[in-house]
């Protein structure tokens, strides 16, 4: 139950509210509990009370949130650098979602699957990934280790999230590009970023009615070498989302909302504002 409570406290809706209103119920709740465990005074900031949730969260089953901001730490801030990398959350990939993907260079899909997940959708997950990225990378708990081995292709990429939160390679990602699909990554470009794939392979479609346009467009990037499309998808991706961006909201902030910094669809106004409430003291949100 406080588990779910510490969980509740790093969703978007609680933060954007408490970004505007002061406070909402879940905050306090927050507050009251850890100054009721005396490991805070309501005199310390509101962003200690967010660390001593974020650090409970780390000791407890570990919601997808926490696999996220440690593979954020890790890969964007650690591994690379939000200068050389562009970083997407809850990716659409046809019917499937990756949870982040990664571009350096090269792009990869992480997929997380949490010890309280199971592997029933991997092999569609997998199919739907591999038909735009060459790289794949599963986020797994200690106790996933051995299924994931199991039923994962020995060129998936395999991350432990181990119980002291420190993440390692089991397994490195393999390019794999049997499986690229120049049709389903053509789905993926945005409208300007579609003009400019097609203006590169001389595809011409302004002669033709509005509503055909689309679909002679994909009938036509279709048969084009899947890799050569891929390049260019990589390109568009890297261009989409600068870590940068994110990275100058971030470090205003404390480490445990990385991830909500990368990942919420929250104005920069509304980030200003959270971190000026985070440096006053807890009591006014009580």
């Amino acid at each position: 139950m406080v588990n779910t409570l510490y969980s509740s406290f790093f969703r978007s809706k609680n933060l954007i509210e408490t970004a505007w209103h002061g406070t909402t119920e879940v905050t306090r709740g927050v507050i009251k509990h850890l100054v009721e465990e005396r490991v805070m005074n309501d005199t310390d900031p509101l962003a200690y009370a967010c660390d001593l949730a974020y650090e409970r969260l780390l000791l407890s089953s570990r919601p997808e949130y926490v696999y996220k901001n440690v593979l954020l730490s890790k890969m964007v801030f650690g591994t690379h650098s939000p200068a050389t990398t562009s970083w997407l959350y809850e990716f659409r990939v046809g019917e499937a979602r990756a949870d982040a993907v990664l571009i350096n260079g090269v792009a990869t899909a992480f997929e997380i699957k949490t010890d309280l997940d199971d592997f029933s959708r991997a092999q569609s997950q997998l199919e739907a990934y591999y038909s735009c990225f060459d790289r794949v990378v599963f986020v797994v708990g200690d106790g996933q280790v051995k299924k994931a081995l199991k039923v994962l292709p020995d060129y998936v990429g395999l991350l432990r999230l181990s119980t002291r939160c420190q993440l390692s390679e089991i397994r490195e990602a393999v390019s794999h590009t049997k499986d690229l699909s120049s049709e389903a990554m053509f789905h993926l470009f945005r409208k300007k970023e579609r003009e400019v794939l097609q203006s590169k392979y001389d595809v011409f479609t302004d002669h033709l009615p509005p509503i055909e346009r689309y679909s002679a467009a994909r009938d036509a990037i279709s048969l084009l070498p899947p890799k050569a499309i891929h390049e260019t998808f990589v390109e568009a991706l890297r261009k989409r989302e600068p870590a940068t961006k994110k990275a100058a909201i971030s470090h205003r902030l404390p480490n445990s909302l990385r991830a909500a910094a990368f990942g919420y669809k929250m104005r920069n106004a509304d980030w200003l504002l959270l971190a000026s409430r985070l440096r006053e003291p807890a009591s006014n949100a009580l």
